[in-house]
């Protein structure tokens, strides 16, 4: 039994295996699983006097422990042979402790088959609600009580693989065993104790044994369900071992995941150099920080920008379907990155023409195939419709490099799909270009992946850059939308004055998106542009930067989508805002030329995107912003 995670079946363990026992009243099933909670309550607190030396939880213990035993007697006789197996579970479990002292004071191998007996012994507390049921229903199925106590056996071996490998990190730091570290420790050697703990935990999966240990702990639930696969009873302690195996099997292929984008990302950056890569020129250009800054970008843009390349694990274990399970995309990215460009270029009157016909020839080329057509964040992953945040955004390069066709070759069939079959009551159109009726089996399989995993629904910021877009290519044509989709934006509006965003991480990205469509209008919104001034102005750090959440340090990122929008909003070049925000980033640019990268787009949970040239160019644009 782990006792470091603490999952809800351990309020109700003798219940897990009632259905076993039918003689066995519920009521007293009941009063054992009391009884089994109050004995677990003990046993942590014990497992934080021995482990921790925190001696204020021997009172804890205690009373557990009374509770236990109490509840125990109502049940069970003086001289019930339940109290022999008490003893002996209770001898097992503190023979466990015994070893897992042991073991650092000898030189003793300890091997596998040792350890599967650790486990055994740690979860012999576990064993006492069958031991109890068995002793309750009058000893009827030997067979029966022998099998689930090696269901148990196995069980927890699997349960103490699993744990040994999240609390990795914890174990090492307070010397306890823990067969990961043991593993580790053989296979590095010397180097082992001159790693910091943090480390050696990635090592742990670099050299497989993390993802070694999750495969025994899945084979050991196979074992603890085929132990008792013969009995023909639907039992709670069934339907856990498979849910604590599913929990097991996905963090096994999240890390294999995780393993895989790491090595994607490592032969990315190994990619040769492309020497006629077509970039703009700026040598004439004057500025330090900007000279150096797209030095850095045109050496990104020579290796195939391998930093601007979002790389995702989506496997068959979530449903995925396809030949692979590592994706790799950059389309998104490359149009923010151009439309960064085109920006810095105006600025100081560079010509950019020959690397927009590049940037939108390889956009063009990652078209959706079908009769929607435009761009999919993963173009690999089918089951990921395509989106208007992307069409947004390839809108505006098209636009920017003065190729307006290409909006009606490549992106009005997804433009009219959003508005008429996708766009709300409330004015904000859905995220993803799916049509409404008669979908195709794979149309319908991306608007069940929307609803499952996803997300449905509008997303402010990502209809401010739609509508923006739409404003910016015909403001005619789409006037009755664009003013539906903005007068949703301003209503979702937080009262402090800016943007919360669903996709990316921070309110600076939103609020910069969502008052660049305001300005389009600037008398009709002006209550909620003041807002957006008043909230830059009262969240500015000391030292003239912008952070993610208000309250944490500054970064360069927040405080280029800042300075973007005081830019906008205050015409005076003496304004101190400015000014500071404007210092702030200048001060932070690195020897490299390039800025620090800070968390951007938000796809899945604890995936985040960063990019050193997105977060770069961005910085670049909102120092030349105008």
């Amino acid at each position: 039994m782990s006792t470091t995670y603490s999952p809800t079946f351990y309020n109700h363990y003798t219940r897990l295996f009632s259905a076993y026992f039918k003689e066995v009243p519920n009521n007293v099933v009941n009063e054992l699983s009391l009884a089994g909670s109050h004995c677990y309550e003990a046993v942590l607190a014990m497992d934080r006097i021995i482990d921790d030396g925190k001696t204020q939880f021997f009172t804890s213990f205690v009373h557990a422990q009374e509770e236990s035993i109490k509840r125990l007697g109502w049940l069970f006789e003086k001289n019930s042979e339940f109290w022999t197996k008490w003893e002996e579970r209770r001898n097992e479990y503190f023979k466990a402790v015994e070893i897992e002292k042991s073991i650092f004071k000898t030189n003793k191998p300890f091997s596998f088959t040792d350890y599967a007996d650790l486990a055994s012994k740690k979860g012999a507390f576990g064993k006492i609600a069958i031991d109890a049921l068995h002793v309750l229903s009058n000893q009827k199925d030997l067979s029966l009580y022998e099998c689930l106590l090696q269901s148990h056996d196995h069980f927890s071996l699997g349960f103490q693989l699993y744990d040994d490998v999240q609390d990795f990190i914890e174990d090492l730091e307070k010397g306890q065993f823990n067969w990961g570290v043991k593993e580790l420790k053989h296979e590095l050697g010397v180097r082992f104790d001159q790693l910091d703990p943090k480390i050696l935990n990635k090592y742990l999966y670099l050299c497989g044994i993390g993802q070694s240990m999750l495969g025994e702990a899945i084979k050991a639930f196979e074992k603890s369900y085929s132990v008792i696969g013969g009995f023909t009873v639907q039992s709670d302690w069934e339907t856990t071992i498979k849910e604590t195996q599913s929990i097991i099997k996905y963090y096994l292929d999240s890390t294999t995941g995780y393993i895989k984008t790491l090595e994607k990302k490592l032969d990315l950056t190994k990619g040769k150099k492309i020497a006629n890569y077509t970039f703009f020129n700026y040598s004439k250009v004057e500025d330090k920080c900007l000279k150096e800054g797209l030095d850095y970008l045109l050496k990104q843009c020579q290796h195939n920008y391998s930093d601007l390349k979002h790389i995702m694990y989506l496997s068959k274990l979530e449903d995925f379907e396809n030949k692979e399970d590592i994706h790799i995309s950059d389309t998104f990215q490359r149009a923010l990155f151009a439309n960064c460009m085109v920006r810095i270029a105006s600025k100081q009157n560079l010509e950019i023409t020959k690397y927009l016909d590049h940037e939108c020839n390889y956009l063009i080329d990652r078209t959706m195939p079908g009769v929607i057509g435009a761009w999919s964040y993963f173009p690999t992953v089918k089951e990921i419709a395509a989106d208007i945040d992307d069409l947004a955004e390839i809108m505006q390069l098209f636009l920017n490099a003065e190729k307006t066709q290409h909006i009606y070759d490549y992106a009005s069939a997804a433009i009219t799909i959003a508005l008429t079959d996708n766009q709300h009551v409330s004015g904000g159109v859905e995220t993803w270009i799916i049509p409404k009726h008669n979908r195709t089996n794979i149309q319908q399989k991306q608007y069940e992946f929307n609803v499952t995993k996803w997300g449905k629904g509008p997303d402010v910021e990502v209809v401010a850059n739609f509508a923006y877009a739409l404003n910016t290519f015909d403001s005619i044509e789409y006037e009755d939308s664009v003013q539906k989709m903005t007068n949703y934006v301003v209503q979702q509006q937080a009262e402090e004055g800016y943007w919360a965003s669903r996709w990316y991480y921070g309110n600076l990205y939103g609020t910069y998106v969502c008052l660049r469509l305001l300005l389009s209008n600037a008398k009709k919104y002006s209550p909620s542009i003041s807002k957006v001034k008043t909230f830059l102005e009262a969240n500015q750090n000391e030292d003239g930067g912008y952070s993610l959440d208000g309250n944490s340090e500054s970064d360069p990122l927040s405080t280029a989508f800042a300075l973007c929008c005081l830019k906008m909003l205050v015409k005076s070049s003496k304004s101190l805002h400015i000014s500071k925000a404007t210092c702030y980033l200048k001060s932070i640019q690195k020897n490299n030329g390039a800025w620090t990268p800070i968390n951007f787009i938000k796809p899945k949970a604890g995936e985040p995107f960063q990019s050193t040239a997105l977060t770069t160019a961005f910085v670049l644009s909102a120092l030349h912003y105008e």
